[in-house]
């Protein structure tokens, strides 16, 4: 990046005109045959960022807070401006961007998109004239609120930020975050989902597509859309639900992540899939952070700033060559000794000696969870088999791990 990086960006700032009230236009109500059109004519969804942005909807992000929710949204509104993916997905469209910063100031703002540019080496050419800014600060922005009766719902400025994303031909709309967006009742379904039926409306409008980034409540899990804080109803709105959550203390040990390490690694899962792939099948990023080099005589240091680049977990799998698998196993099939095999549970006093895992916690350094992971694929994949057997030492038949000699590696 040039050094003269942080003087473009100031000229990069949109200066988008006051928003105002403006009333909704009646439409008629119309009742229209369906076309029943022939399936290859209909023309398919347009995805602009992956399988998480499409035009004409809105896609929930819904993450704790201090997780890396701003860092990941940068990122990929970067990677649409810049038509590129920096994180990983694949950009369909390049479009001009519009984050809607409705916590932070604006200088706040920079500081994340400039430590974005400098962690993925962009310059100003990659960005200029296709990032504009809405700044909560400076003046609020609400998309629906509370008529002075208190009973209607009105949109204070649902009509004239439809005009300035059409005057600035904006593709994706950013809204971080979707609470500071409207001034209804956070835990009523009809207040919410009015809300997130004026940004779809607002989406359906202008043909971007719309990321509103939501707060969980304590206690979120990867994958668990529902988490999300106040009513469900923003959920049912969406096209699209996801999760950004930090790596737990149990996926850490997994990966071999020090404990200092853990929370700077993220892991992004498809909440409306209900279910959350295994921690080494999950989308995964890492924060890292970046020095600006804006020191000045008050503070000599200046800032260091999280951005967000791609991580993927170590594989167990790529650690074990078929001659170590091959190795392992030869040590199963020959047991612990006396006669006995090993298990394939870690459960009761017996058993925890005879586990099967900690041969290659032994041989290969393994964490118990990667043993752990390795023993179950075996068994999944039928080259490890339970057999109950007369165990000498307990004088009494138990089960215990056969090797399927025709499924191992290499063979």
């Amino acid at each position: 990046m040039s050094d003269s990086v942080f003087e473009a960006w100031a000229r990069l700032r949109p200066q988008v005109a006051g928003l105002h009230v403006v009333s909704d236009n009646a439409k008629p109500l119309l009742i229209r045959p369906a076309s029943l059109r022939d399936p290859s004519k209909i023309p398919p969804r347009q995805w602009l960022y992956g399988t998480i942005l499409v035009r004409r909807y809105i896609t929930v992000l819904v993450a704790p807070g201090g997780v890396g929710k701003t860092a990941w949204s940068i990122a990929v509104g970067a990677s649409l401006a810049a038509g590129k993916g920096l994180i990983g997905d694949w950009v369909h469209s390049r479009v001009n961007v519009l984050f809607c910063s409705l916590e932070d100031p604006e200088d706040e703002f920079d500081r994340r998109i400039a430590a974005c540019m400098i962690k993925h080496r962009l310059d100003d050419e990659d960005l200029k004239g296709r990032v504009f800014t809405i700044n909560g600060r400076d003046r609020r922005l609400t998309i629906a609120a509370l008529d002075a009766d208190g009973l209607t719902v009105c949109y204070p400025d649902k009509d004239a930020l439809i005009a300035a994303i059409r005057q600035h031909n904006i593709g994706a709309v950013f809204v971080d975050p979707f609470v500071n967006s409207h001034e209804l009742e956070e835990n009523s379904n009809p207040h919410i989902n009015a809300a997130a039926r004026a940004w779809a409306e607002i989406a359906e409008a202008t043909q971007c597509a719309v990321l509103l980034v939501h707060h969980t409540r304590k206690g979120a899990v990867a994958g668990d859309i529902d988490s999300g804080r106040g009513a469900s109803a923003l959920i049912g709105a969406c096209r699209a639900g996801f999760t950004l959550t930090a790596m737990t203390p149990e996926e850490a040990k997994e990966f071999g992540i020090p404990e200092k390490e853990r929370r700077l690694h993220i892991r992004l899962d498809d909440g409306k899939a209900n279910l959350a792939p295994p921690s080494d099948k999950a989308r995964w990023f890492r924060l890292s952070s970046i020095r600006l080099h804006n020191g000045n005589e008050d503070y000599p240091n200046g800032d260091s700033v999280q951005a967000v680049e791609e991580w993927e977990p170590p594989s167990v799998w790529k650690q074990l060559s078929d001659d170590d698998c091959n190795a392992a196993l030869d040590a199963i099939q020959a047991g612990p000794g006396g006669g006995q095999k090993y298990t394939a549970s870690r459960t009761g006093k017996a058993a925890a000696g005879r586990w099967a895992g900690r041969v290659l916690v032994e041989m290969f350094d393994l964490t118990e969870p990667q043993a752990a992971k390795v023993v179950n694929t075996w068994l999944h994949n039928g080259l490890l088999v339970e057999v109950e057997e007369y165990d000498p030492v307990q004088r009494k038949p138990r089960k215990g791990l056969a090797v399927d000699n025709t499924k191992r590696p290499g063979r």
